[in-house]
């Protein structure tokens, strides 16, 4: 035998070579062996034979239509049985893991508000308590969020509810998360901490909005015309991280719910719970779908997140 056939063999037919020695050895028949493979008496007799030639030993003792393993062809196949048995069942233990993937991992689609001032310190929670889960977070404003749910392409949204954009019957809304409609401005400016505003004293600033079709607050474009002021924005709103920005730079000021007011802020937020209606956020899941044990331990901790945030308020 030439060197070349030696590495031809152990590179392009080793795998396929071993196969058919350890069916041949298990079922004790060529025939049978290559019908369980799906090939020809021939074929398997060749993965045997070429075998036996770049290993240099007889690996069975042929009997008619039965074989029998030589001492060598024991040996070989105490090495090499687990090995084909490890890839033949390959497939079983690839789906059992996808399907362990699929337990641990959790996917939550949110849009820009609760990406970045409501999930933070829960999922940081979540994930101390839970180190076996893996979280995903989309990012998705409304309708691509639920649209993720009913195709199922996340576990769950965080999102506010809207009365203009009402969530559909595939959907069920959790509401956990309560804020109030507030005016956002820097400290110093002269309507911070006010009782009571006016909307008159408010339109008397420059003010920005969100978007109509991102309004959380149900009558806040209503507010105006409802006390006959004709007030034009300058300023468009963008998102609130953005806003932020124009609020603490002192060029404008703005409604919102205090959601968007974080532990030592640099803004502030005056209540106007006599002019709007409270603000509610939570998670939409989908309608009718029995949620998984990591859904459930996601909602368990904020709601012990809510009750800590609770708590802490009372004592300060």
């Amino acid at each position: 035998m030439t060197a070349s056939k030696h590495i031809f063999h152990y590179k392009n037919n080793r795998l396929q070579q071993l196969r058919g020695f350890c069916y041949a050895a298990q079922f004790g028949n060529i025939s049978h062996a290559a019908s369980h493979m799906g090939l020809t008496h021939s074929a398997v007799s060749l993965q045997i034979k070429s075998l036996e030639e770049d290993l240099e030993v007889k690996l069975f003792k042929r009997n008619g239509p039965h074989i029998n393993l030589t001492n060598e062809g024991r040996k070989l196949l105490q090495i090499s049985l687990p090995i084909i048995d490890d890839i033949e069942n390959i497939p079983n233990i690839f789906r059992k893991e996808l399907e362990n993937i699929k337990r641990t991992e959790l996917h939550i689609a949110a849009n820009s508000t609760t990406l970045n001032f409501i999930f933070p310190p829960i999922a940081k929670q979540y994930l101390a308590t839970y180190p076996e889960i893996y979280l995903t977070i989309h990012y998705a404003e409304h309708n691509e969020a639920v649209d993720k749910i009913i195709k199922g392409e996340v576990d769950a949204a965080l999102l506010p509810r809207r009365e203009h954009m009402p969530f559909p019957k595939e959907c069920e809304y959790l509401p956990m998360f309560y804020y109030t409609p507030s005016l956002i401005t820097r400290p110093e400016h002269k309507l911070a901490g006010r009782k009571n505003l006016s909307v008159q004293e408010i339109s008397n600033y420059e003010l920005t909005l969100p978007a109509e079709e991102l309004r959380v607050i149900p009558n806040l474009y209503d507010i105006f015309p409802k006390h006959n002021i004709n007030k034009k924005l300058r300023i468009n709103f963008i998102n609130w991280e953005t806003t932020r920005k124009y609020i603490e730079a002192g060029l404008v000021i703005s409604i919102s719910s205090d959601v968007i007011i974080t532990k030592d802020d640099v803004l502030v937020a005056t209540p106007l719970s006599h002019l709007f209606s409270p603000v509610d956020y939570g998670f939409i899941v989908k309608r009718g779908k029995k949620l998984p044990s990591k859904m459930l331990h996601l909602l368990d901790m904020a709601k012990t997140y809510i009750e800590q945030q609770k708590k802490l308020h009372l004592n300060n």
